[in-house]
């Protein structure tokens, strides 16, 4: 199944007001973002981690990669207090790390907020990626209570509803999915869940319809040989 992505607010500094101490900043949307002297230390803070987070890959001294380390996680609390008062950029750096493969980082950054429905999800889609079905379905479940149009969250909880064998709630969720968005993974999603639960006919006839939305798709073909050879 695809990986669903978490989108990133990309942000770019353009102008400095030294007398003011103030800098702004523009997101993706044409927003201007205004940072004081604090925000501008931690945006400086955060670049420094990101830096040392790099050279920890590639450090071959065991000391130095030690000594990097230890100071890599002293600068990270400091961040991470500054990041709780702070979702949109909470989101950002646990964002960073979800698009690294970092899962159990992410999660740890995602889970540090309960108001924001993007952190729960991102909070939510970490734990899936590490096969922690208890707390995937704990913060899908808080991002849907949090916004129920949030409608990814349908996808994912469907996900891993499937995984862990509740195929009435898998398809559910599926079914809740499509009210918003018919894409080639939910239908991937459906299928695989009638399958799971021996449901092939139904299988057969999700995996038809989303044939004909994408012909183009080798996973449904494929999923669609397999519930046919069940068929015979």
């Amino acid at each position: 199944m695809k990986k669903l992505l978490i989108s990133m607010l990309v942000m770019s500094m353009v102008n400095i007001t030294y007398g003011e101490q103030l800098y702004k900043f523009y997101n993706s949307k044409g927003e201007v973002i205004t940072l004081d002297g604090k925000d501008m230390e931690m945006q400086n803070r955060w670049q420094k981690i990101k830096e040392m987070d790099a050279r920890m890959m590639f450090e071959p001294d065991k000391n130095r990669l030690k000594a990097i380390h230890d100071e890599y996680e002293k600068e990270f609390e400091i961040y991470m207090e500054y990041l709780k008062k702070n979702s949109e950029r909470l989101f950002i750096a646990g964002d960073y790390y979800f698009r690294s493969g970092r899962y159990e980082k992410s999660f740890e950054v995602f889970s540090q907020d309960e108001k924001n429905v993007k952190n729960l999800f991102g909070a939510a889609t970490s734990a899936r990626f590490l096969n922690d079905n208890i707390n995937a379905l704990k913060y899908y479940n808080k991002a849907i209570d949090k916004n129920p149009d949030f409608y990814e969250s349908y996808l994912g909880r469907g996900i891993v509803n499937r995984n862990v064998g509740n195929y009435d709630g898998a398809v559910s969720d599926f079914m809740k999915y499509m009210e918003y968005k018919q894409d080639e993974s939910v239908y991937l999603g459906l299928g695989d869940t009638y399958m799971a639960s021996g449901r092939f006919v139904e299988a057969k006839n999700v995996l038809e319809k989303g044939r004909s939305k994408f012909p183009e798709s080798g996973l449904i073909k494929e999923m669609l040989m397999r519930v046919y050879a069940k068929l015979k």
